[in-house]
């Protein structure tokens, strides 16, 4: 059963005029345009049946319009402007009444584009809850995270598939304030309650290193500077030691290498030749066959960077 149940009359407007992905909506009574706001979300009669096309308002426009009135009918306003209650609309996805065995389900995907005159209703209400949840619901992921509330329905978790989070890039972006640093905060509390789960935060300007950041699973260190060379224990008391061969290659370069030197160019071959080689010694030795023929200078592979230094000395 399909979560919408829109009544004809609840109709906001119609599709004017269709662009790819771009509608324009012709709304009739301005009242039901006062109501709208940018941002929010109306559903679009698709041309084919057991479906309805999402879309979010992208601008809301009251604009004049030349068309002169019908003969008869002027009212003695010929000589004004009429007006156009104006919705453009970009689309988003489709909510398929019934997808296989599921009903209800969105997809971030656009099988049809409405037709001319096709009716546009809002999504709000009840509406909104229950659309909100078919998208971002814990039964829909393996893990999921709860990131917080949908802004514009608070009723309305909103859910990250930490199953395909911890597989990706991901950015987190918004204005200053607006909660990026807490919800961070967020995914790593979860993320350190769930099983078998890794993950490192660097946290350069140092956001998540107060008291109050502290839960079961979660970890504090320091990343260790030449101070704590020499020193035991530094695990223990928070100094994590990262190794050189993490580093890459143009991270090694800039620490070692002075690009205003004319030979820069040559020094700076025969090191990343050095290095290379080392790398695939160290796979030889553990006999480590799959990855020989795939590793670059990037790669993660440990090496003695005191045999480096020895074949550069030789090179000389």
């Amino acid at each position: 059963m399909t979560i919408f149940n829109f009544e004809d009359n609840a109709s906001i407007g119609t599709v004017f005029s269709v662009d790819t992905a771009t509608l324009i909506v012709k709304v009739e009574e301005l009242e039901k345009l006062r109501k709208l706001q940018v941002n929010h979300l109306v559903a679009i009669q698709s041309s084919k049946a057991g479906q309805h096309l999402i879309g979010i308002i992208n601008r809301i426009t009251r604009k004049a319009s030349h068309e002169e009135p019908s003969e008869g009918n002027d009212l003695g306003l010929n000589n004004f402007l009429f007006t156009e209650n104006i919705l453009k609309v970009n689309l988003i996805g489709t909510l398929l009444h019934k997808h296989g065995e599921k009903e209800n389900v969105f997809k971030r995907t656009l099988d049809t584009v409405p037709e001319i005159e096709a009716k546009c209703f809002p999504i709000d209400g009840e509406n909104i809850t229950k659309f909100m949840e078919t998208i971002s619901t814990k039964e829909n992921y393996e893990i999921p995270l709860s990131i917080g509330k949908y802004s514009i329905d608070e009723n309305a978790e909103a859910f990250l598939d930490g199953d395909k989070l911890f597989q990706r890039h991901a950015v987190i972006v918004g204005s200053t304030g607006s909660g990026k640093s807490w919800c961070v905060a967020k995914i790593i509390e979860q993320i350190a309650k769930l099983p078998m789960a890794n993950s490192i935060l660097f946290d350069i300007h140092g956001e998540y290193s107060g008291e109050n950041f502290k839960t079961d699973g979660i970890q504090h260190f320091r990343i260790a500077n030449p101070s704590d060379l020499g020193k035991k224990g530094n695990l223990t008391n928070g100094v994590l030691m990262l190794p050189y061969w993490l580093l890459t290659y143009e991270e090694m370069l800039a620490m070692l290498l002075d690009r205003s030197d004319s030979n820069a160019p040559n020094q700076a071959m025969l090191f990343s030749k050095t290095v290379f080689t080392e790398k695939q010694k160290y796979l030889d030795e553990v006999k480590d066959t799959i990855f020989k023929d795939s590793i670059t200078i990037d790669s993660p592979i440990p090496y003695k960077l005191e045999k480096v230094l020895q074949e550069l000395k030789r090179l000389d």
